[in-house]
Parts: C-alpha cells; sequence; structure tokens
C-alpha cells in the first residue's frame, strides 16, 4: 500500500508545471529509452531492485505546539519496475502510478525509547548487507541518540518449503512496519560524552558493521553470524580514537525486544592516547577525531577512518580491540571526508566542506588515492603518513569573506564507481553536479603535480536546467523564510547506482534540510535518477526526479530532508 504525502493544494500549485514537463519529455532520446530497456533485462536477473531513502526529518508529533516534529524518520521505497516504467520528468511522492511506499521509522523499532532511553531520529543513511542484500543498516545521527538499527527487508515475506519465501512489495502499516525490525543497538557514551552515530559501514563479506560513533570518538563494531542468523555489538573490539578514556561510563544496549541483536564482550577500558608512532591520537596534526566515515577495503580487514578536523586512521577491524595500522595527519588529508570508492586496486577518498560552522565559509573540493596493502594489527607501521597518499583533485579556499565567492564554494561529498570501477562520480551538493573521473588517468606518483593529474578529470554532469527540480508554490517556504518555487537546487548528497551500472540514483536534500545546513539546502527533496551515455558511463543527464514531501504543521514548509539513496537489490528465491 503506498502511502499518499503530497497535499491537494501543493499538487494544485504544481499540476500546471508538470503538464509542461510531460509533454516535453513525452518521447524519450533513443539512447535514453536503450538504457531504460537495458537497466529493465539486468532487473528481470535478479529480483528487481529497490531505491531505499532516509528521510531525516522529524516525521512524528508534527503539532501545533511542534510544527516540525520532535522526533522520528521516514523510510522512502521506490520499486525499480516504478523508476524504469516512468517517463523523463519529475513525480510527486503521491503519484498514483510511480510513487513509493512510506514508512515510519518508529514503526519499525516501537521499542527503542522504552528499551533504550532515546527515539529514534534523524535517519542519516542506510547500507544494505552484501551479502545478499536482506539486511538493511539504520543510522539515526540524532544528537544523543547513538542508535544502530538492523532492518529485515524481507521481513514481510511468508516463507515457504525449501528455504524460499513469498514476498509481496513491503506495506508500510504499523503493523507490517513492525515485522522489518531485527535488531537495534544504542552504542557506548563514555565519560564526558554522549554517542551520536554518523554512519555505519559493513564489509564486503557482510560479518562485520563499523559503525562511526562520531558523538562519542569511537569506531564500535558489530558482528553478524551466519549460522545463528544474530548479530552481536562486540564491546571488546571498540576502537577508542582520542584514548584515555572510562569506556564503561554507558555502555551499549540492545533492544531485548528483538531477540536477534546482543551485546556481549567487555571494553578494553582506558586506552592509549597515542597511536603506534608515539604521536597524540587526537592533537597536533589531528585537531578533532570525529569520526565521519569509515570506508572499508575489499579485504574484509582494513578501514579508512576519515574525522572531521581532518587527518586520518588505517584501521585493522579484525582484531579486540580493533587497532590503529597507519595514520595520516590533517595536512596530508583534509576535513570532513565522506567519500570512499575502490576502484582499479585503490581506495579513493575525498573531502569536502566541514559539517561544522566553518563550513559556511569554506571551500573544499579534493580526491585522493590510497594503496590496499596495509599491515596487520599487530605489525603497524609506526611512522606517520605512510605509506605516501596521491592528490589527483584539488579546489580548496577556506575562510571565505567575500560574499561574492560564497555561491562558489565547493563540497566533495557523495561518490560512487561505475561497475567497471573505472569511472569515479564525485557529487558537489552546493555546485549541483558531479566531477567525472577516469581511474585509469590517475597517475600513481604522490609526486606528481596536480596539472599533471589533471587528465584525469574527464567532465561534469550538470544536474540543473532540465526543470525537474522547481519547488513549491507559495505559501511554502525554505529554511530562509524565502518563497522557492522557481529555485532550480537539487543539492545532491548521496548517490548509488543500478545494478547494471547505467543509472545513478543521487538524493536530493530538502528546503529545510535537518543538517549541515549551509550546504544542505535544495529544493526538491526525494532523488534523482542519472541516466548515463558516453564512453562506458563517462557522461550522463538528469532524466527522472521522484521527490518526496512532508508537510509542517503550519502548512508553509516540506520538512522532508533526504539524505540518502542507495539500491537494495531484491533477492530472486
Amino acid at each position: 500500500m503506498k502511502r499518499l504525502g503530497l497535499s491537494l493544494a501543493v499538487f494544485l500549485t504544481m499540476g500546471a508545471f508538470m503538464v509542461a514537463c510531460d509533454a516535453e519529455f513525452a518521447a524519450a532520446p533513443p539512447e535514453v529509452e536503450k538504457t531504460v530497456e537495458d537497466a529493465s533485462a539486468a532487473g528481470s536477473e535478479t529480483g528487481g531492485w529497490e531505491v531505499w531513502l532516509s528521510d531525516q526529518s522529524d516525521s512524528v508529533d508534527i503539532s501545533a505546539d511542534n510544527p516540525a516534529g520532535t522526533h522520528g524518520s521516514r523510510i522512502v521505497i521506490y520499486e525499480s519496475s516504478d523508476i524504469l516504467a516512468a517517463p523523463p520528468g519529475w513525480y510527486a511522492e503521491d503519484d498514483p502510478k510511480y510513487g513509493p511506499t512510506v514508512i515510519e521509522a518508529v514503526d519499525v523499532f516501537p521499542s527503542a525509547f522504552e528499551e533504550l532511553g532515546v527515539h529514534v531520529r534523524r535517519l542519516h543513511g542506510m547500507l544494505p548487507q552484501p551479502s545478499n542484500h536482506r539486511y538493511m543498516n539504520a543510522n539515526f545521527f540524532g544528537p544523543g541518540a547513538g542508535l544502530v538499527g538492523i532492518i529485515d527487508a524481507e521481513g514481510q515475506c511468508e516463507p515457504l518449503a525449501d528455504g524460499l519465501r513469498k514476498c509481496k512489495p513491503i506495506q508500510g502499516s504499523p503493523e507490517e512496519a513492525v515485522k522489518l525490525g531485527k535488531a537495534l543497538f544504542r552504542t557506548t557514551g563514555p565519560e564526558g560524552s554522549s554517542p551520536s552515530n554518523h554512519m555505519s559501514f559493513f564489509s564486503p563479506d557482510g560479518t562485520k558493521l563499523i559503525v562511526a560513533n562520531l558523538g562519542a570518538k569511537l569506531l564500535e563494531r558489530i558482528d553478524y553470524d551466519a549460522e545463528s542468523d544474530t548479530f552481536t555489538f562486540n564491546k571488546a573490539a571498540t576502537l577508542d580514537l582520542v584514548g584515555g578514556r572510562d569506556l564503561t561510563a554507558m555502555e551499549a544496549e540492545a533492544d531485548a525486544t528483538l531477540p536477534d541483536g546482543s551485546v556481549s564482550g567487555e571494553y578494553a577500558n582506558f586506552q592509549p592516547t597515542t597511536t603506534p608512532s608515539g604521536a597524540l591520537k587526537e592533537g597536533p596534526g589531528r585537531a578533532n577525531n570525529v569520526v565521519v566515515c569509515p570506508m572499508v577495503s575489499s579485504n574484509n580487514r582494513h578501514a579508512y577512518v576519515t574525522f572531521g578536523g581532518g587527518g586520518l586512521f588505517v584501521v585493522d577491524i579484525t582484531t579486540e580491540p580493533m587497532s590503529i595500522v597507519a595514520e595520516y595527519t590533517n595536512d596530508i588529508i583534509s576535513v570532513a571526508g565522506c567519500g570512499g570508492v575502490e576502484g582499479r586496486g585503490f581506495m579513493h577518498l575525498n573531502a569536502g566542506v566541514s559539517a561544522s560552522p566553518a563550513g559556511a565559509d569554506d571551500s573544499t573540493f579534493i580526491m585522493y588515492r590510497l594503496p590496499l596493502d596495509y599491515p596487520d594489527g599487530a605489525n603497524p607501521h609506526t611512522t606517520p603518513n605512510v605509506p605516501p597518499v596521491v592528490k589527483f583533485h584539488e579546489e580548496k579556499v577556506l575562510g571565505i569573506t567575500d560574499e561574492t565567492e560564497l555561491s562558489q564554494r565547493r563540497d566533495a561529498h557523495g561518490a560512487v564507481a561505475s561497475v567497471d570501477g573505472r569511472y569515479l562520480y564525485q557529487f558537489d551538493r552546493i555546485q549541483n553536479n558531479a566531477e567525472v573521473f577516469d581511474l585509469d588517468k590517475v597517475i600513481n606518483d604522490p609526486d606528481a603535480t596536480l596539472e599533471e593529474q589533471a587528465a584525469a578529470h574527464v567532465g561534469t554532469l550538470d544536474l540543473t536546467g532540465t526543470g525537474h527540480c522547481v519547488g513549491e508554490g507559495a505559501p511554502f517556504v525554505n529554511m530562509l523564510d524565502e518563497d522557492y518555487e522557481f529555485n532550480d537546487d537539487p543539492a545532491p548528497d548521496l548517490v548509488d547506482i543500478s545494478p547494471d551500472g547505467r543509472l545513478l540514483v543521487v538524493s536530493f536534500r530538502g528546503a529545510n534540510p535537518i543538517t549541515v545546513k549551509h550546504a544542505g539546502l535544495g529544493s526538491c527533496p526525494g532523488f534523482g535518477v542519472v541516466t548515463l551515455s558516453g564512453d562506458g558511463g563517462s557522461t550522463g543527464t538528469l532524466t527522472h526526479v521522484f521527490r518526496t514531501f512532508l508537510p509542517d504543521a503550519t502548512g508553509t514548509r516540506n520538512l522532508s530532508d533526504i539524505h540518502a539513496a542507495v539500491v537494495r537489490i531484491k533477492s530472486k528465491d
């Protein structure tokens, strides 16, 4: 059952433009038609696929007293068959043919507050478990929340003989949504801090989920056991990214109403404050170790852990506690990176505008290449900044004071690679585009100049100019209390790629963003479809926008704020 979200008044306001869009894009170009046909064929080889959106707006208790809600979040799911069938154009959330299923996160995890003392809030992102895509992590980034959930995307299926399941499209009603809850954990809060989880990332074999406990400056781990089909928060694996603290002040807990999740082990308390080189974990060279994104390599051993204040740890995720095996300072790896793409035998990381207030006048778009070959926890590197990093693109200006230059800021955030690993698509929330890099043209020499590396940048995908991202009409306003009816500001954030590699699905932020407001302000929350073309996907066009809508109590704001869009491949059995 698809939930309707767009009010009649807004639908009528936008209707004239939708007619114009339908007329303009009624016939797709032959290249686009062929792409959609090929994508449909690829989906039929599996059980199809879905796009899962993380709407981090507060969707619960929207009232006159709380016009923007108090907690909650929405999970918005689109079927690939609807995406592929839709002609180029834009589609409202309550479109009768191409609309999504909407699920309230509080309906999936109804016991969070009673069991763990905090509400689910700010669903920052979800990623599928690589082994079979049945399970999705759910990362709640609310202040002090520190919740990580596991969603069973097949929890509503009926078991059949021989291990098969009968699955219908996911239902969003509370009585059906609760069947999706697999496990829920509250992470660790050392003395003097509280947990707040930015994201978590599965190892490629699906056995470990590495948690970025940003608020507590911890790297944590949840282990998956396939034989028992259970998830266990492993306290013994917790790595203190600052050191010297009592980790037992607020210990991790599991929601006991979800028995497939539990907590085990003992913390390694009062861990060293120094790295294997003898340098302070947090101090000169790494000013602020709020952990942003731990990208796990294909060897299932190493995570590349980025920090809000810059610098990097490469961590062996298999040890207890997890262990630092290499370290980089913030003059080598810049601040706030949260894009990681492995391809052509290397890990590629970005650095973007800081999510702190400094980001309002900072501009950062940097691309790095790092090797995959690092030692294990028993034999760490004891010299900082080795092996050396290759920087193959940089646009960086800090402390902008001229207001005329603010519109030219850069912000590298979400990234994805083509299915063959050749092209890297790096999106920019502020400039509304994606820079395309040919990884075969990156020079594997840390001494190569940026001018010599320039050939790796092979193009730019512009997400504006299609007319698909016009804002709601009056009385709706954005966070600046401005009417944004004719804005064309997608504000792309995180991105994924269709199974056949021909379509990029990229989240678009909202007019009233919850987080990173200096970079996240957009005019058409939802997600866009970029249809790739050219030599192996070197170019592409924004062909579709599927828009989401959550009105506030005043009827003047669309609260929807989509932070992540991810592809989940459905099992054919």
